[in-house]
Parts: structure tokens; C-alpha cells; sequence
């Protein structure tokens, strides 16, 4: 069971532009046996799939790199099903990558968000007369091949994070890949037993740095004698954009003069800053989506422990998680209703029975004779407020597995999609529960999030119907989906007009562009070996 209420917000990466990528999987060798995903939509150019090689017993035997695949024409095996010539063109379309070895490391650089990656990109072209606009074009052009080479083989992402951040050879890799999976339990629970009462401390002072100054007595804050503090629940699945929404509530006047009081509660903040998860981390990147996951259910739970603390005390709070576990939210707010009368802690949460029954009790009323209340003035109930944020879940993929990238926090793609449909399918009820509700939708490339729903007090929630079609659609993803055409049935939103896919990634005009930065980058390349 995944207790999502508290947990996983991610950090928004800016939607990129993408490329147009086509599905090649192909057999590298004899040995190798070519696997074509079943599609909704025929492919439009299957250079702009990442090519894959996998054995007969179908592990993998190779995936195309990402320096490689931006910058030079791969060869496909004569066996490949309707191949009409054994090299297929790139992005850029070199026929030899020692043609551009200049443009493989700053794509690679770019993609990690390196220190200085886009001083170096503008370096490369300072001899030509065009260079801001070579520059612009370049980093446009990694931008969508992001957004193109992370759309496939999502059940494969940790080897794609995993090759972008090894500068190993590819025998010398897959070798230690595999020490490193063998030797992952006995490791694990070596850094868990060696660094548990570290961890207890660790993580008691980030609760108590979070809170601020820790209070003997329930008290009252000043503001609050003349409004209701506030919940504000800031729920959407991993990659939604919470992050970039977070920002812009807490430059609200209202928000600004509540900052010195608020309580932002975010389990991935304690998540980073878990002691355990930042030694397993820091001895390599081969770990990064079971490190995250061994760590989820304590960070989960400080979260818990600052929110109902914060709540107690009667703080303004910010609670950002992906709010995608009904039962979690629904007991949450049932209990901020209540909190100005009673006092409450954690419950025991999520429970199976030896009989195969579930019981699910996060918070608890602590007992009569045990309450606290020295308030001069009763409290004034909370007011409850949602912000909901969606995009197309294809996008929250691709921003989720750069976020590993840089920022070496991972979840499995398929946890992240079902995050997304369970938050889509609950919002229209969670908004029955709340006093003020906003959804908005972070489709827009570059653009400011969108505000396509919202309600106020009593009345219905009010929609955007076109733009409300994203929520619909994200309410039917399937979260088996292996690529972002296996993403949605038909109607694909994804192969709309105005979706980023269609019009970035896909627009037929790319390949003139791509051209143009060919030559440019050749000459470059060649006035860099001089």
C-alpha cells in the first residue's frame, strides 16, 4: 500500500521543448531478438525512438545513449522488419560520432544540468557570427530531445539514469551494475543498522527546525485572534509541477505575511535530508530508486509527525504531497475540522491482519485527560483550502526522471503514473471536503500554470471544459504503459493540436531546424580540433 497523502512532491523541471522520436528496437548482434511496442498511433518517424536491443530471453542487451542519440546515425540490423537501409539518421544525423565529440559531451552536460553547461554551449559556437542564435537553437534542440528520448522504455528508466550519470565502459558497467544489484540487501542493511540512532536524532531536529521554535503550551498566534489559520493542501502526482505552484503561493501578500508562522510539510524534504538515504546516495547512483523507496515510509511518517504538530499548535500549513491516497486525505481533513477543539497525534496508519482485513487510522484524539488547552481565547476553526495541480502524465515522466538525474531522487515510473490517476480521480470529491478549491494544469511550454478549475465556499466547482479534457484524460491513463503511446486510449490528448508532443516534439519543421544546427555544429567542431 502506498501512503501518498504526505509524501512524494517533485521538483518541476521546465517543460523542454521535445524532439520527434520514433521506436527503433532492434537486435545488435545475431543473438539479438527486435521488439516493436504495440501502438495506438502509427509512428511518424521512428528515428525518434531510442533503440533498443535486447537477448533472446529478453533481458537487455543495449540501450542507446543519450549523447548518441542526439548527435549520430545509428546502424540497424538487416533483419529489422521493413528496413529500408541499414543506417538511420538522428536528430542532428552524423553518420560518425567522431564527427561531433564536442556536441556528445554537451548534450550529456546539458542533460545533468552540469555547472556551467550553458556557458560551454555558448563557447562552442563564439566564432561564428550567429552565436546567440546557434546557442538559442542548440539548447532548444536538447530541450525536445529530452523530452523525445525519456518517452519510451519507461519500464527501463533506471538504466537510461543510470548510463547519463556513469562514464564507465559499457562491459566495465554492466559488470558492476550487477555487483552492485547482488550486494544491495547486505549493503542496505549494513547503512540501516549503522546509522539508526543517528537517524532518530537526524530527523527529530529537521521536525523541530521545520516547526521553529518549539512551544511548551498550545498558543494561539496573533493573527489568528482575528482570521482562521489555514490548511492549504497543495496535492497533484510526482512531476505535476507542484513545485513551481508552491513557489508563486508563497509570494501571495496573504502567504508572505503568514511566512514567519507557516508550516511547509513535505515528505521529500525529509527524504533528502535522511541521513540514510544520503549515505547510500553518496556512494554511487547505481541504488537511486530503492534508496528512495527504503526511505519513504520514514520520511512519510516525519511529514505526519510536523503536520499534526503544526496543526496542535493552531500554525497556518502548507501540506505538499501528491494527496493521491483517499483514505489519508479524507481522515485528514475530517480531523483539521475537529483540531481547535481536540488535540490529536498519529494513528497506526495503514494495518493488515494476520485474517487479510485493513484497517487504516492515521490520527487519533489524544485522550480527555490528557488534553492541554490554556488558550485566553477559544480557537477559531481551520479553513481549508486545495490546490490541485496536473499536466499530461508523459511530461510528469520525463521531469521525474530528469529530477533523478540531477537531483538523485527516483521513483518507478509506473508509481508515478498511478499517483496521477488517483489524484485526478479524487479531486472533484476532495473538493466537496474543502472550503476553497484550484486546479491548474503545467502543460504549457515556458508558460505560467493554468488555472482551469476552481471553487469558492459552497458553490459547484467551476470548470474550464476545454481545458478540463486534461484532468478527464489523465483520469483514464493506463499505468501499465510502457511509452507515451501506450499512455491513452483514443482520443489521445497527446496527439492533439496544442499538446506539447504534436506541436514541439513532432512539428514537421524540426527537421529543417536540425539541419540548419548540423552544419553549424560541424563547422564548430571542426574549428575546436584545429
Amino acid at each position: 500500500m502506498e501512503k501518498d497523502g504526505a509524501s512524494s512532491s517533485t521538483l518541476n523541471l521546465p517543460i523542454l521543448a521535445a524532439s520527434s522520436i520514433g521506436i527503433i528496437t532492434a537486435a545488435a548482434a545475431a543473438a539479438s531478438a527486435m521488439h516493436y511496442p504495440c501502438r495506438n498511433h502509427p509512428v511518424i518517424d521512428r528515428k525518434i525512438i531510442p533503440l533498443l536491443c535486447l537477448t533472446d530471453s529478453g533481458h537487455v542487451d543495449k540501450l542507446e545513449r543519450f549523447s548518441r542519440y542526439v548527435g549520430f546515425t545509428t546502424t540497424i540490423s538487416k533483419e529489422e522488419p521493413n528496413a529500408t537501409n541499414r543506417n538511420r539518421g538522428r536528430q542532428i544525423g552524423f553518420t560518425d560520432k567522431n564527427e561531433c565529440p564536442q556536441l556528445r559531451k554537451l548534450a550529456n552536460d546539458y542533460l545533468r544540468k552540469s555547472k556551467g553547461c550553458e556557458d560551454e554551449i555558448y563557447a562552442f559556437f563564439a566564432n561564428d557570427p550567429d552565436a546567440d542564435t546557434l546557442f538559442a537553437k542548440l539548447v532548444e534542440e536538447f530541450d525536445k530531445c529530452i523530452l523525445s528520448y525519456f518517452a519510451f522504455h519507461w519500464s527501463h528508466a533506471s538504466l537510461m539514469i543510470s548510463q547519463v550519470l556513469t562514464a564507465d565502459s559499457e562491459p566495465k558497467g554492466k559488470l558492476k551494475n550487477m555487483v552492485m544489484a547482488a550486494t544491495r540487501k547486505q549493503r542496505f542493511d549494513k547503512v540501516t543498522k549503522d546509522l539508526k540512532i543517528t537517524r532518530l536524532f537526524s530527523t527529530l531536529v529537521e521536525e523541530m527546525k521545520a516547526i521553529g521554535n518549539p512551544q511548551t503550551d498550545v498558543m494561539v498566534p496573533a493573527a489568528h485572534s482575528e482570521r482562521s489559520p489555514v490548511l492549504l493542501l497543495l496535492g497533484g502526482g510526482m512531476g505535476a509541477g507542484k513545485s513551481t505552484i508552491l513557489k508563486e503561493i508563497l509570494n501571495q501578500a496573504f502567504w508572505k505575511d503568514a511566512a514567519a508562522k507557516a508550516v511547509v510539510v513535505e515528505a521529500d524534504a525529509f527524504k533528502e535530508s535522511d541521513v540514510i538515504f544520503r549515505a547510500l546516495n553518496s556512494k554511487g547512483h547505481h541504488d537511486l530508486i530503492q534508496t528512495a523507496e527504503l526511505v519513504h515510509q520514514s520520511s512519510t511518517d516525519a511529514a505526519s509527525s510536523l503536520l499534526v504538530t503544526a496543526l496542535n499548535e493552531g500554525r497556518d500549513v502548507i501540506m505538499d504531497g501528491t494527496m493521491s491516497w483517499e483514505p489519508f486525505v479524507e481522515q485528514t481533513i475530517a480531523m483539521v475540522r475537529n483540531v481547535h477543539r481536540r488535540r490529536y497525534r498519529m494513528g497506526v496508519g495503514y494495518k493488515v491482519a494476520s485474517d487479510g482485513s485493513v484497517t487504516e487510522n492515521y490520527w487519533e484524539e489524544v485522550e480527555e485527560r490528557k488534553q492541554v488547552r490554556e488558550e485566553t481565547e477559544p480557537r477559531k476553526p481551520y479553513r481549508i483550502e486545495l490546490v490541485g495541480v496536473v499536466c499530461d502524465a508523459y511530461l510528469a515522466v520525463v521531469r521525474g526522471i530528469r529530477r533523478a538525474i540531477i537531483k538523485g531522487r527516483a521513483v518507478r515510473v509506473k508509481s508515478q503514473l498511478k499517483s496521477h490517476k488517483r489524484f485526478a480521480n479524487a479531486f472533484e470529491r476532495y473538493c466537496m471536503l474543502v472550503d476553497n478549491a484550484r486546479l491548474y494544469c503545467t502543460n504549457d511550454s515556458g508558460g505560467p500554470p493554468k488555472l482551469i478549475a476552481w471553487k469558492d465556499g459552497d458553490s459547484s466547482l467551476l470548470i474550464d471544459p476545454q481545458e478540463f479534457r486534461c484532468l478527464r484524460a489523465v483520469c483514464m491513463l493506463n499505468e501499465e504503459a510502457e511509452s507515451i503511446d501506450e499512455l491513452y486510449t483514443d482520443p489521445d490528448p497527446t496527439y492533439e493540436d496544442g499538446s506539447v508532443w504534436k506541436d514541439i516534439v513532432l512539428s514537421p519543421s524540426r527537421s529543417n531546424f536540425q539541419q540548419e544546427l548540423k552544419m553549424a555544429i560541424k563547422k564548430a567542431e571542426n574549428q575546436t580540433s584545429e
